[in-house]
C-alpha cells in the first residue's frame, strides 16, 4: 500500500475515532474530541455537532462545541450550516447555528433564501442574528434574488408581533438599499 492510499485511510479512521467520542456519552472522551477538532475538524463531522448540542446539558461541552461552529474557517462548512438551519430536527438549535454564521464570517451569500426562511419563522434572537448575516452577504446577491426575498419578507409580515415586523422592514430597507 502506497502512503498516498493510506493517509485517507488514516484520515477516516481519525474522523471514525472523533465520532465516535461524540457519540460516547463520556464528558472527558467528548471534551478531547471536542479540542482535537479545533485544529484537525472536518465538514463532514458538523452534524455529529450539531447532533450533540442538541443531546447535550454540560455547559462546557455545549460551549466548545458552539465555538467550534463560531471559528470554521473551511468555505465547504457554510453550505452545512446554513441548510441545517432550517432543517426540523435542528429547531432547538436554530439560533445557535444561525449565530454560529455571523461569527465565523463565512461567506452566506449562496444561501440567502435560508437566512431570509430563519429571520421569518425564527424567534426574535434568531431573527436578529439571521439580519446580521443577509446584511454581512447581500453584496454577493444579485438583484433578481434580492428582490425575491424582499417581497417574502413583505408578506410574511402580517400577523407577525410589532417588535419583529419593525425588525423585518428593517431587513427589506437593508436589502432594498444595498
Amino acid at each position: 500500500m502506497t502512503t498516498e492510499n493510506m493517509e485517507p485511510e488514516k484520515e477516516q479512521k481519525r474522523l471514525a475515532r472523533q465520532i465516535e467520542a461524540l457519540r460516547s456519552g463520556n464528558r472527558t472522551a467528548i471534551l478531547g474530541s471536542l479540542k482535537e477538532l479545533r485544529t484537525e475538524g472536518e465538514v463532514a463531522v458538523l452534524p455529529e455537532i450539531f447532533d450533540l448540542l442538541l443531546d447535550q446539558e454540560d455547559e462546557q461541552i455545549l460551549t466548545d462545541a458552539a465555538n467550534i461552529l463560531n471559528d470554521l474557517k473551511d468555505p465547504r462548512a457554510a453550505e452545512v450550516l446554513a441548510r441545517a438551519i432550517n432543517k426540523k430536527a435542528y429547531e432547538e438549535i436554530r439560533s445557535v447555528l444561525v449565530g454560529a454564521c455571523w461569527q465565523n464570517g463565512l461567506s452566506y451569500g449562496e444561501y440567502l433564501e435560508e437566512f431570509v426562511e430563519a429571520a421569518i419563522d425564527g424567534d426574535y434572537m434568531t431573527a436578529i442574528e439571521a439580519f446580521t448575516v443577509i446584511e454581512g452577504a447581500i453584496g454577493d446577491v444579485e438583484q433578481a434574488r434580492r428582490e425575491k426575498a424582499m417581497e417574502k419578507i413583505r408578506r410574511s409580515m402580517a400577523g407577525m408581533d410589532h417588535q419583529k415586523k419593525i425588525l423585518l422592514a428593517e431587513l427589506v430597507r437593508v436589502i432594498d438599499h444595498y
